[in-house]
């Protein structure tokens, strides 16, 4: 395990040791501090099980993948035999094992031509190492990459991919956190002491800032699922975490981090602009925040955000689906070949390729990957020539990656980045670039010479794709660092309330007393481009809108308009919906009182609900809200 040191903080947790969580798309980590520390001392992890065998060079993070397999006495079910770097070793061994065989015809496809030999298992653009049903029954399914389909606001990353037998996108989320939540502790039972435990932890998890509220109220239900916190979801009988999970928006995490790691070097001053990109493997995700205080050692001790947070899907995994894509244009019966003859052939490739999309520079280049072992030669000749296309047989031997397929695969995704920082450079004096993809040599590269001129300081660290875990620790143990943020969306509940005379007919209706009703009204709590300080609450008072009614269920909803009207709108976004229980105090029907409270500014809407004019004394401080996510 590696360390750094970091300066005096203002809070202290009663925990025992902080761990923070940095679950992502393709790869993920930890890092962990003993509260007690002074100054502040941070570890995280660099050696992983499986690693050495992969080829892996040490790193603070573990490959987010799983591999199960089909139980061979239940049809259809499906166990998890392995996770991170293991299960990938796993995986390719076990397609290794499938007989490699020439396909019996390349010939041109016709409508007369049988079907693909295998059925195809997934349309998942991200996902061009599960080729098919019949594979994953025989050698498994190796899950990875499934994080982007929490991702809001694409419909084809967030759509439920098709995957075998039992398996679910929210099942693989669990999973990977429970492999890695005991790994943790596993680890820390022998760095720490043997008897160390879930009561000793405070945990953290991080997560992507432009994601939506379904997505981050979806990681902390998969939290409790996975045993690492206390929770309506958490497992029976589970030993967990007392304490309440803290969600920490990513860029924010690494802003911490960058200022700890150049604080000699960066002269902050009060009213500076920093602009965080954090350029993982599944999003870019872009902060702005402005420096309202200093600590002693100059950096920032409380920010503001200045615009809020934005990015969109892009990163590492993306570029991997344009390599294949390159791939499948050079040779063009790539994908049928292993999927009918060569199943391991795609994992060999895609091991090949990170390495070679790690050392890309930008300059003359050219790479060679031989296809004769492989028998991809043979197939790709065979191909070509029932076409009547004729060509040297040296030409079918390798494929060759030149400097222009380099940039062509590259390119798109480090335009994005690029794009995004644009955006809001002209109002910054430093910026910063954090995440896995940033440590591409030739991102760096394109960002130097694009902001070199019009920021003071750009920075982005020697091992990025630390920021975010190291980072973390750092924010939980500083007190109020983020002092507000910009809300995204406009958020609110829905009711039912008197009609009113412009109101849409359709929603109009008699309630029970035979009063104009107007029902799916949008009951605004903060709307977008407001300025939200950390806690800040809205209180609203509800009432039942039938007499006898035991329950009342709200839905939480949000609006990128700052006045919608109703819910019913075809920009409204459901984000959950929660359940109050008032079966007491039934004497007072629909005068009972019920006030809704929900928190902003933190990573997460927190929302509580308390009794006003019924129940016992002891009720009045809160009734149990129960919050369910809408969406696959």
């Amino acid at each position: 395990m590696s360390s750094s040191c970091v300066g005096e903080y203002y809070s202290e947790s009663r925990a025992e040791v902080v761990i923070a969580v940095d679950f992502g798309t393709t790869f993920s980590g930890f890092a962990f501090a003993k509260t007690s520390a002074t100054p502040l001392e941070i570890f995280d992890n660099c050696e992983w099980p499986g690693d050495a065998s992969a080829g892996a060079a040490p790193y603070c993070k573990n490959q987010t993948s799983l591999l199960y397999i089909a139980d061979p006495l239940q049809p259809k079910q499906f166990q998890l035999k392995d996770w991170g770097w293991s299960a990938f070793n796993a995986f390719r061994k076990s397609l290794s094992t499938l007989e490699v065989r020439k396909p019996t015809s390349f010939g041109p496809l016709s409508s007369s031509s049988p079907p693909s030999i295998l059925p195809r298992l997934s349309t998942d653009m991200y996902d061009s190492l599960n080729l098919s049903e019949d594979i994953a029954y025989k050698a498994g399914y190796f899950a990875h990459k499934f994080k982007l389909h929490l991702a809001p606001n694409d419909k084809q990353a967030s759509a439920t991919p098709l995957l075998p037998g039992d398996l679910s996108t929210e099942r693989m989320i669990v999973d990977y956190l429970r492999s890695l939540t005991q790994f943790i502790m596993d680890e820390l039972s022998i760095a720490i002491r043997k008897d160390f435990s879930m009561r000793d932890v405070q945990w953290c998890l991080t997560v992507p800032a432009v994601w939506d509220e379904r997505a981050k109220q979806r990681m902390k239900i998969c939290a409790e699922k996975a045993g690492m916190v206390k929770g309506v979801n958490c497992p029976r009988n589970s030993v967990t975490s007392p304490r309440a999970l803290h969600i920490i928006l990513e860029p924010e995490a690494a802003s911490a981090y960058c200022q700890q790691q150049v604080q000699q070097n960066l002269k902050l001053k009060v009213g500076d602009r920093l602009l965080i990109a954090d350029v993982g493997g599944g999003t870019i995700d872009v902060v702005v925040h402005e420096v309202l205080e200093l600590d002693p050692s100059g950096c920032a001790s409380k920010v503001k955000e200045v615009v809020a947070s934005y990015g969109q899907l892009g990163g590492g995994t993306f570029v991997d689906v344009l390599f294949f894509n390159l791939v499948s244009e050079k040779i063009a019966c790539f994908s049928e070949y292993c999927r009918n003859a060569n199943p391991s052939l795609a994992v060999q490739l895609y091991s090949w390729w990170q390495g070679i999309k790690a050392d890309f520079k930008g300059l003359e280049y050219s790479e060679e990957y031989s296809l004769i072992n492989c028998g991809l030669s043979e197939a790709w000749k065979q191909h070509d020539r029932l076409r009547g296309v004729v060509r040297d047989d040296e030409h079918y031997e390798q494929l060759l990656l030149t400097e222009k397929d380099l940039c062509s695969i590259l390119d798109p995704e480090v335009d994005k980045v690029l794009n995004l920082i644009d955006e809001q450079v002209k109002n910054v004096s430093i910026l910063m670039v954090v995440g896995g993809f940033a440590a591409s040599p030739y991102l760096r590269k394109r960002v130097l010479t694009r902001f070199r001129d019009k920021v003071d300081e750009i920075i982005i660290p020697t091992v990025p794709g630390r920021a975010v875990c190291r980072g973390a620790v750092e924010l939980h143990m500083k007190k109020n660092y983020v002092k507000s943020r910009i809300s995204k969306v406009t958020y609110g509940t829905d009711c039912l309330r008197y009609a009113k005379s412009d109101d849409r007919q359709d929603l109009v209706l008699r309630d029970d007393d035979g009063r104009l009703t107007c029902r799916d009204v949008f009951s605004v709590f903060v709307r977008a481009g407001e300025e939200v300080e950390i806690g800040s609450c809205i209180e609203k008072c509800f009432y039942p809108s039938a007499h006898y009614q035991k329950a009342m269920n709200i839905g939480l909803y949000s609006s990128p308009r700052t006045h919608p009207r109703y819910i019913k709108e075809s920009d409204c976004k459901k984000e959950g919906k929660f359940k109050v229980d008032m079966s007491e105090g039934m004497e007072l029907d629909k005068s009972r009182k019920i006030k809704v409270k929900m928190t902003f500014g933190g990573a997460l809407v927190s929302i509580s609900a308390v009794r006003c004019n019924f129940g016992t004394k002891e009720e009045e401080h809160g009734l149990a809200v129960t919050f369910h996510c809408s969406g696959p």
